[in-house]
């Protein structure tokens, strides 16, 4: 199977640099610490948080599962968003498709290289993070669960810097655009719920219905946060699988919603034909023979 050539370039590019190497180093010296953390807990002095506690590696998955979901949030939107428009700015765009490759080989090639950093970083974090393993509460299938989880948070997050670097004309425009939608996407949406239910419980005290609140069909713009697909798939693994559904009852009754109830995994499909609907537009975007 030959490698896209579009990968292949950029591979040699990023990877010639030592700001990956620094970038793998900084990641897996954080997530080493807290392992080992967690592992010599147990022999520390009182006060010190000790690896006896069962909860407390299952919270040191978790916490190092986050970590890694915010380097993919910092990371693919930098590369994603710089990588089409970097080559508009270069007057190279133009040179790259009058080659063979068509406009999708050129956007599914810069998609797959936004990618890079995340398997590498995913990979070589296996160690670290395996090393929970040894307490209990999670399985190397969950390991490889949350692997995939990443990637396919990277995917969404990189279509979406994919689009906003084919449809503008300056690198820093597309890469602000980038970080802003994703930022709007992981804590606007937490926020858009939080007003809206605060702003339903002040106008429900005003005509004296002390009853649950309950914000309806508002809650289904949570299908756009990746976030919430992370957080799902993490209480699944650690939790009792219903944590999700607990913290949407608070703002109103889902027990009988399909959509809801199956957030994870409709959230997972919603985000990734998005993402097929971004990276098709984008690939339109720079297509010279388009009318």
């Amino acid at each position: 199977m030959r490698i896209n050539p579009v990968l292949e370039n950029e591979m040699k590019r990023s990877m010639r640099s030592m700001k990956a190497s620094w970038i793998i180093f900084v990641v897996n010296l954080l997530l080493t610490i807290v392992a080992v953390t967690t592992y010599f807990g147990i022999g520390g002095p009182r006060g010190y948080l000790t690896s006896g506690q069962f909860r407390f590696p299952v919270r040191c998955y978790m916490m190092m599962a986050y970590v890694l979901f915010a380097m993919v949030c910092l990371l693919v939107p930098g590369v994603a968003g710089g990588s089409i428009v970097i080559e508009r700015e270069r007057r190279t765009l133009d040179i790259l498709l009058t080659t063979q490759l068509s406009p999708w080989k050129i956007i599914i090639g810069k998609l797959e290289s936004s990618l890079c950093m995340i398997f590498l970083i995913s990979f070589s974090a296996l160690p670290a993070v395996s090393l929970i393993l040894v307490f209990g509460g999670v399985s190397l299938w969950d390991l490889l669960m949350l692997v995939c989880i990443l990637v396919v948070s990277g995917i969404y997050v990189g279509s979406i810097g994919i689009f906003c670097s084919a449809i503008m004309k300056k690198t820093t425009m597309a890469t602000i655009t980038s970080y802003t939608i994703v930022l709007v996407l992981t804590a606007g949406t937490i926020l858009i719920i939080i007003a809206i239910s605060y702003l339903m419980g002040i106008r429900a005290e005003q005509i004296g219905d002390y009853g649950a609140i309950n914000i309806g069909s508002w809650i289904y713009i949570m299908l756009l946060n990746p976030l919430v697909s992370y957080f799902g798939l993490l209480t699944g693994q650690v939790g009792s699988r219903y944590e999700l559904l607990e913290l949407f009852s608070r703002v109103g009754e889902y027990s009988g919603d399909y959509i809801v109830v199956h957030m994870l995994v409709i959230s997972i499909a919603v985000q990734m034909l998005i993402s097929c609907i971004l990276l098709i537009l984008a690939g339109i975007n720079i297509n010279p023979l388009r009318k």
